[in-house]
């Protein structure tokens, strides 16, 4: 039997989001009814540099980047999102002022969206902000820790194999042209270090 839109998400949130809680399961199924599924097709722009991220997103199927845009065009990685995974601005900052950096689908894909302020409003309401917040808030100190420790470091071959070993199925997914972007090197030489076995 296939489940409804609200319905599969409120089993999500329970499996993958909110395991743990102690939150009554009728409130979890509220909290599924904030969110509105929606599809994507490749390339196009969740959120533009320069406005403010307001919403949180659940990947249902597909994969988005964050990226950086420069004043000549070019563009760099800041990190890729896949399916089961809930992308929201984490950082206060991030909350607060416009988005330094552009969101967008890098295949098409289907991902549930709920504004963050109502969904802020709710974790606070069942008194579970805290509980739900600080485990993303240090998984994201951790990987900007490791990310500075390996760009000032490691080598780039040495940061390929970390995010192939990291990140094996990713790595298949991604476009040659964005992985060396998001590791801080050309896709010529990404060429290079591929042809090299990797070192």
């Amino acid at each position: 039997m296939k489940l409804a839109p609200t319905e599969f998400l409120d089993r999500i949130l329970r499996e993958k989001v909110f395991p743990n809680s102690l939150t009554p399961g009728d409130a979890l199924a509220e909290l599924s009814r904030l969110f509105v599924q929606k599809h994507c097709s490749r390339k196009e722009i969740l959120v533009h540099a320069g406005e403010k991220w307001s919403r949180i997103y659940f990947i249902h199927k597909g994969l988005i980047r964050l990226f950086y845009t420069d004043l000549k065009g070019r563009e760099f990685n800041k990190g890729f999102y896949q399916e089961g995974e809930l992308v929201w601005p984490v950082a206060h900052y991030a909350r607060e002022k416009e988005s330094l950096f552009s969101i967008a689908a890098m295949e098409d894909t289907i991902f549930f969206f709920c504004g963050f302020d109502r969904f802020y409003g709710w974790l606070k309401a069942h008194g579970v902000w805290e509980k739900f917040a600080l485990p993303y808030a240090e998984k994201l100190a951790g990987e900007k820790f490791l990310r500075e420790y390996e760009f000032l470091i490691n080598s780039a071959a040495e940061r390929y194999q970390t995010f192939l070993k990291d990140n094996p199925q990713l790595a298949e997914r991604i476009p040659a042209y964005h992985l060396a972007s998001y590791l801080g090197i050309t896709d010529v030489s990404l060429s290079r270090i591929k042809k090299n076995g990797g070192s």
